[in-house]
């Protein structure tokens, strides 16, 4: 498919979602080189639009340490196997296992306690039942690698979330549905293949449009376009809405201003980021590594989580920018984009956070209501609504010709 006059087309944007979210993206992690696949893909899309490099390639390549689970991915209790992303996920920090546990709760943590002269037990607590003081010990002493032997499982009541870890532990840890556990359970058996890299290579993706009256003055799209990747060799976390949905605004947006027409004023750059979901680490070596100065960003919209919308769109950084979100919410009023757009303060919650620190004017919009899928296997494309990607798109482009 291509992108010849696909911009704001809803056609285009399932294209992107239901792309970078297929099996063979492998949840644009670590695994199968879903990160990779992912990054030729938005190469592929820059190249079509015609989109300018700054390096030739649109590729800034850097690397990072990251803990990963390519192999097997089994757990059995008391003979009964449950399934991975659905009733267990392995903690991002875990360690390999192959081995059989005999399970016992943890009700309190210190230091001295018995954890490394009981290879064969695997201890479970019950979600928030240590006291904070001893939880954050426990995790200390995991992370510090103090703890080497056994096993470790929490007892999660409803929802199982996963992440990506930049370290590792010294034995296996996993959050298991607490169904699933129950009280007189007995063993537990773990076969959990895991691989930690320290150093992962990966790239962000940095294209722009030339501007028409102030080509060194820039506005600045940005979205991450990796996820949390594979959970094993058969589980991957899809991320339709985390963030294939802000990949897909992101390249519409371009598809928009590479057309002869709608040529900006300002040079526009799109900057898709690697390594969010580890900590924005990409958008971190970004700004220390910028391929154009900084101070020639006049403002910068990060894109994430935006394929629903039912309760209108949040902006991060409003009230650090009374000014541009007033424009913002002004056009919102005329036109009627969004029911609402909310505003909250400074927050490190995506990859705009870092442009904020070095004193970049910068917002980060997402949508709201809608699905609630996050960080899990649910996340998926044919489940996304999109049902006010368009009016978030006449917004943003709206907004644009005003900063």
């Amino acid at each position: 498919m291509t992108n010849s006059g696909a911009a704001q087309q809803l056609p285009y944007a399932y294209y992107i979602v239901n792309t970078l979210t297929s099996k063979e993206f492998a949840g644009r992690g670590y695994v199968n080189d879903g990160g990779a696949k992912a990054a030729g893909f938005i190469k592929n899309q820059f190249d079509s639009l015609g989109l300018l490099s700054f390096s030739g390639n649109y590729f800034q390549p850097f690397s990072f340490p990251v803990n990963t689970f390519p192999g097997k991915m089994e757990v059995i209790i008391d003979g009964k196997k449950i399934i991975p992303g659905d009733d267990f996920i392995v903690n991002p920090f875990s360690s390999s296992a192959n081995n059989n546990y005999q399970l016992k709760k943890l009700e309190h943590y210190s230091s001295s306690d018995i954890f490394n002269c009981n290879k064969d037990v695997c201890y479970k607590i019950v979600q928030d039942s240590l006291p904070e003081d001893e939880r954050k010990l426990l995790l200390g002493d995991l992370l510090s690698g103090k703890i080497r032997s056994g096993a470790l499982i929490f007892l999660q009541p409803v929802k199982l979330t996963w992440s990506v870890a930049k370290d590792h532990y010294k034995i296996p840890v996993l959050s298991v549905l607490q169904y699933f556990v129950p009280e007189n359970a007995k063993e537990i058996s773990i076969k959990i293949t895991e691989k930690f890299i320290p150093g992962f290579k990966t790239q962000n993706l940095i294209g722009f449009v030339k501007g028409s009256e102030n080509p060194d003055s820039f506005n600045v799209f940005s979205a991450h376009y990796d996820h949390l990747g594979m959970m094993g060799s058969e589980i991957y976390f899809p991320g339709a809405n985390d963030n294939a949905s802000g990949v897909s605004m992101l390249l519409n947006l371009a598809a928009h201003f590479s057309k002869k027409e709608n040529q900006p004023r300002n040079s526009i750059a799109f900057i898709a980021f690697a390594g969010e979901e580890a900590g924005l680490v990409g958008s971190k070596y970004y700004t220390e590594n910028p391929v154009f100065p900084l101070s020639q960003i006049k403002f910068l919209v990060n894109l994430d989580l935006l394929g629903t919308g039912d309760d209108g769109m949040m902006v991060v950084n409003a009230t650090e920018y009374p000014k541009q979100f007033h424009i913002l919410d002004s056009l919102n009023n005329s036109h009627h984009y969004l029911n609402k757009i909310g505003q909250r303060g400074k927050a490190k919650n995506s990859d705009h956070y870092w442009f904020t620190e070095k004193g970049v004017p910068s917002f980060f919009f997402y949508t709201m209501g809608g699905i609630q899928a996050y960080h899990d296997v649910n996340d998926k494309a044919e489940t996304l609504p999109l049902n006010e990607f368009e009016d978030v798109f006449r917004l943003i482009v709206a907004f644009a010709k005003l900063i």
